[in-house]
């Protein structure tokens, strides 16, 4: 396609995980011109490809973009940091690389409550399809897909340990792959290739953008849709300091996530009456949920001085330490450089016996004072490691809207963590369930004591203070474009369609009602690819 074309058959707004998916479906064809947008620069970092690059990439903030809640008056009036990808890959580039599936049991609950064809035996086939397992059961893995999943080696006894101890304390069992059922703990699986992250732009965009019909633009910012009456015909952006329309004689597709997307229907005059007369924008077509059902895990650790031989502090520390580790990912693509520091994780039901994963709870073999805030993360001097948990199924919800016209601007997120009783009580019961793992038998022999919050908080009182003064983000926010049939109560149709406007879809995080995976980056994916298999059964 000409450099200098404005008209596309499809204009597709942000190359995250939903979006790249998308567009290298919708252009596979040949039959159709697409037009890929992203805010962000090409993903060209050497920090990205590393797995244990993560790190380095949120402190850089390079190819991430930094957003802070209002101060939250459950978290001791703290602002929630909350980075996102600004990159091609969006969050698929600079997170953790954990690949869940998701509760089956929480895609049912989408299906029964507006959503007919999201249900867990509709959306199975699709995490099959997009994944490369090997090994894994196929009646529930794919082993072909565009995305290669691999699952954590231990290079030492503590994922083991912790795993029967969770088994041992009676959480859940120890199964051999928590992607099937979501229920078990296992090793972590990962979305790399030969110890390279795996993320969208490797996975669907390298292949795709050899085909002359698929555009890519990057460091291109979207002001807004534009709109014929009630017809998405293309988007205005900002490129190289002016401000040009892309034409779309098909659809627009917003895949800017959780805060982007629904900025840029408020930035459209689609939203909320009384936001967009705040922010000074005429309002086109009125739907007051956009903005709204902003939901978020609270993720909470439980420090631990740990034998030395399991705590990775000190070789990811010391410049020796990083220097060796650096030059076997560099020759062998193997090593503590080609994971994360987390390496096995359980989903646990809230009750004994339960037959739904409500928690999760994992083991990360480092620690730090800080908890996943803004700027330089310093691993602790001691050997230490951490026990993390958050609940799965948040029941308060937040929101996500703009203050002004301006595209650039951060909108105003309120995150209202811990406003549904529920979800205090869940978290203090992941905590304590995260101790008794900590003092079972083959966990215990390895940990010496805790070092945060400590012994002195022992009662349940102690341990809520601790959660509303160190939860933090999970990364993982999602629903600000709620999916669902009642145009009041959503803001897109089970086939992603905006309510009452022709021509535009969302297809991201943002469209999710819950949460249903603990990490949301597998089903984003299964989101962009439904996404073009709904527009091009429109067109065929």
């Amino acid at each position: 396609m000409n450099a200098s074309t404005t008209e596309f058959d499809y204009v597709v707004v942000g190359a995250g995980s939903a979006g790249a998916a998308l567009a290298a479906r919708l252009s596979e064809s040949g039959r159709y011109s697409v037009l890929l947008l992203e805010a962000g620069p090409p993903d060209k970092n050497i920090w990205t490809r590393i797995p244990m690059g993560v790190v380095k990439v949120l402190q850089q903030g390079k190819v991430t973009r930094s957003f802070f809640t209002q101060p939250d008056p459950a978290m001791n009036d703290r602002r929630i940091y909350w980075p996102r990808g600004w990159v091609v890959g969006g969050s698929s580039t600079v997170n953790g690389m954990i690949w869940v599936h998701g509760t089956p049991r929480e895609y049912d609950l989408w299906a029964e409550d507006g959503c007919p064809g999201w249900s867990y035996a509709d959306l199975l086939p699709w995490f099959r399809k997009i994944e490369n397992f090997a090994g894994g059961d196929e009646a529930y893995r794919g082993r072909s897909g565009p995305v290669s999943v691999t699952e954590f080696k231990p290079v030492d006894e503590l994922p083991d340990a912790f795993l029967d101890a969770t088994q041992a304390a009676g959480v859940v069992k120890r199964v051999k792959d928590y992607n099937v059922r979501g229920l078990g703990g296992s090793y972590l699986q990962f979305n790399t290739r030969n110890g390279v992250r795996c993320n969208t732009r490797m996975a669907y965009l390298d292949a795709a953008l050899q085909r002359p019909n698929l555009t890519l633009k990057t460091d291109v910012l979207v002001s807004r849709v534009l709109l014929e009456g009630k017809r998405a015909v293309g988007v205005r952006a900002r490129v190289d300091g002016r401000e040009v329309d892309f034409r779309a004689s098909r659809e627009v597709v917003l895949c800017g996530g959780a805060f982007n997307s629904p900025q840029l229907l408020e930035l459209s005059g689609l939203g909320r009456r009384e936001v967009l007369a705040g922010a000074g924008i005429p309002l086109l077509h009125e739907l007051p949920m956009v903005g709204e059902n902003l939901s978020e895990h609270v993720y909470s650790p439980l420090i631990y001085r740990a034998a030395r031989e399991v705590s990775w502090n000190r070789s990811l520390s010391s410049p020796l330490g990083q220097a060796r580790l650096a030059a076997r990912w560099l020759f062998r693509r193997d090593g503590r450089m080609s994971s994360s520091t987390i390496t096995a994780q359980a989903f646990a039901p809230g009750e004994t016996n339960g037959t739904d994963a409500e928690l999760k709870i994992q083991i990360q073999q480092v620690s730090s004072a800080g908890n996943r805030g803004a700027g330089k993360i310093t691993l602790d001097p001691f050997d230490g490691v951490t026990i993390a948990s958050f609940q799965i199924r948040p029941r308060s919800r937040g929101s996500s809207h703009i203050a002004s016209h301006d595209p650039a601007a951060d909108p105003v997120m309120l995150s209202n963590h811990f406003s549904h009783p529920d979800d205090v009580a869940a978290c203090l019961k992941a905590l304590k369930l995260s101790r008794r793992i900590a003092g079972t038998g083959p966990l215990s022999r390895l940990l010496q004591e805790e070092v945060r919050p400590g012994p002195h908080a022992a009662s349940d009182e102690a341990l809520v203070q601790y959660l509303r003064a160190t939860g933090a983000t999970a990364y993982h926010p999602v629903g600000t474009c709620r999916m669902g049939t009642d145009a009041a109560q959503s803001v897109v149709d089970p086939q992603l369609r905006v309510h009452g406007v022709r021509g535009l879809r969302v297809a991201d995080a943002s469209v999710m009602p819950t949460i249903a995976s603990t990490n949301t980056n597998a089903i984003s994916i299964v989101i962009g690819e439904r996404a073009a298999d709904f527009m091009l059964q429109d067109v065929d």
